[in-house]
């Protein structure tokens, strides 16, 4: 089934409100083939995503550095372990509430402990996200060509987000949620219908934090209008779920729970050179869009519009703290595409037309820079992470690979903590959190826990320990690599060369790089 078909089949609930139009004026062919062409051009950006997505959506390694938090957190999860215990070198989560993690370790119990679970929670939910996207501009505009083209337009960042939408990470489940909510508010007629966006509000909240700010915005300014009634049942539908879950976890997980998903990024630094990339990023991959959504906005309903532009605040205050990534743009551009799709489905000729224009030459500018080859992991790639986890199950013990650290679980050994995960803790302000992990990595290196530590560049591991090069020594390898180097597969970057650190005392460097590479040199 296309997605113009899907989109044809979601609901047009009417919001006695305010009533959707039954459908634009007939307008002359010029205006409706803008607007054919920008939906032809965005079903092509799904097509392209959807072939990209599927060619590695197996991959048995990490295709983007975090993902390998996501899934050892899922392990954890199956396993009844704690998923926010106090910092430490075995483990320290990412600063996110749960219900990724739980839906992804639900699909696991069905597709296994691997990437594919996660990967196939993410790609339906960008899926969902492009139907429900879709769904409501139509819904508003009585245009299915319209819906078309916002998803498809919004499906074309996907390769200036880095590839994104099918990652294990939180994100598309997020951005399905909050496009889910908005539309929920905006057919609410009744009781039940305010429920569920209460709901659909809290799930959002709970898959990322920053989704508070889209239910501050998007019930407040129900409040002066003839459905505060609903907006009213709604929050207290979102307090009671959220603040439910919330006490449940806490409970279960105490005070750290809170560190991680409401203090952490308070006490991160802020980084004002992305006060100003933030705009540089939106406007570099959808600024042609941006004006479509501009000319359209004066006619979007306040709900809508606020929800646009609490996507818009989430995303920036997300990017401008230390660590903020190309991915915190996403809910932007989910709001502008929104805004974009409005206006290409508008009643008024010139504004269809320009914003058919706008939208089809950014969806094909998107499209005409990505390059899909490059998203897929070659064969390289799964060759070195192949022969790294064999190689660790020779060598034994626990082995600590920061680039991937769930190679430990494909190779039958105890994962460890994350260093992008650490790294939150570490450039944050809170020194107990910072002790706690510091004390957990000294006893480890004093312990000589790890068999070896395979790094993917130079520099110390677990964040210099004071005792480090008393404890292990550093391997180099010989460059550039050659036939025998053993190599770390890299996220987004192909196989490097490895750095291993060993125990001292024990086996040569040439011994255990042997072990780890399949056994070449493997004499003591």
């Amino acid at each position: 089934m296309t997605l113009s078909s899907t989109l044809g089949l979601l609901p047009r609930s009417r919001d006695a409100a305010a009533p959707a139009p039954a459908g634009p004026a007939r307008q002359p062919w010029t205006f409706r083939a803008a607007r054919l062409a920008a939906a032809l051009a965005g079903l092509a950006a799904v097509g392209v995503y959807l072939f990209v997505a599927l060619s590695r959506l197996n991959y048995p390694f990490a295709v983007e550095p975090l993902e390998g938090n996501s899934l050892i957190e899922v392990h954890r999860i199956l396993a009844g372990q704690p998923l926010y215990p106090a910092p430490g070198v075995r483990f320290v989560p990412d600063g996110y509430p749960p219900l990724y993690f739980y839906v992804s370790a639900l699909a696991a119990t069905v597709l296994g402990g691997t990437y594919l679970p996660l990967r196939v929670v993410s790609l339906v939910s960008s899926l969902a996200c492009f139907a429900l996207l879709g769904g409501l501009v139509r819904r508003e505009t009585g245009s299915a060509a319209a819906g078309a083209g916002a998803a498809g337009v919004f499906a074309a960042t996907y390769f200036a987000t880095g590839a994104w939408f099918d990652v294990g990470r939180v994100d598309s489940l997020f951005l399905a949620l909050s496009i889910a909510a908005l539309y929920a508010v905006r057919t609410m007629h009744g009781t039940r219908g305010a429920v569920a966006a209460g709901l659909l509000l809290a799930a959002a909240a709970l898959t990322k934090q920053t989704g508070l700010a889209e239910t501050a915005a998007v019930l407040a300014v129900l409040l002066p209008t003839p459905r505060r009634r609903l907006a009213v049942v709604a929050a207290l539908t979102w307090a009671a779920a959220f603040g439910a879950a919330t006490l449940a976890i806490w409970q279960a997980d105490g005070r750290w729970y809170l560190f991680y998903v409401f203090e952490l990024m308070r006490k991160q630094a802020l980084t004002y050179g992305n006060f100003g990339w933030f705009w540089t990023l939106l406007l570099t991959a959808l600024g042609l869009a941006a004006c479509a959504a501009l000319i359209g906005a004066r006619r979007v309903p306040r709900e809508l519009l606020a929800g646009c532009a609490a996507l818009v605040v989430e995303g920036y205050a997300t990017l401008v703290h230390s660590g903020g990534s190309v991915n915190d743009v996403l809910p932007a551009y989910l709001a502008v595409a929104l805004l974009a799709g409005l206006a290409l489905g508008s009643q008024v000729r010139w504004v269809t037309a320009v914003a058919g224009l706008l939208v089809l030459a950014q969806t094909v500018l998107l499209l005409a820079v990505a390059h899909p080859s490059q998203a897929i992991p070659a064969s390289a790639d799964r060759a070195a992470g192949e022969r790294l986890a064999a190689g660790m199950r020779a060598l034994g013990g626990d082995v600590y690979v920061p680039a991937e650290p769930a190679l430990s679980l494909l190779a039958g050994t105890t994962p460890s903590a994350h260093p992008g995960a650490v790294y939150d803790v570490m450039r944050a302000s809170d020194k107990s959190a910072i002790e706690r992990y510091r004390g957990s990595a000294e006893a480890a290196v004093a312990a000589r826990r790890y068999s070896a530590i395979i790094s993917d560049g130079a520099g110390p591991p677990l964040y210099d320990p004071p005792d480090l090069t008393r404890d292990y020594e550093e391997c180099l390898q010989p460059l550039p690599a050659g036939p025998g180097t053993l190599l770390v597969p890299v996220a987004q970057s192909g196989p490097r060369p490895a750095v291993v650190w060993i125990p001292r005392g024990g086996r040569t460097c040439q011994s255990v790089i042997g072990v780890l590479n399949g056994g070449a040199g493997a004499g003591s």
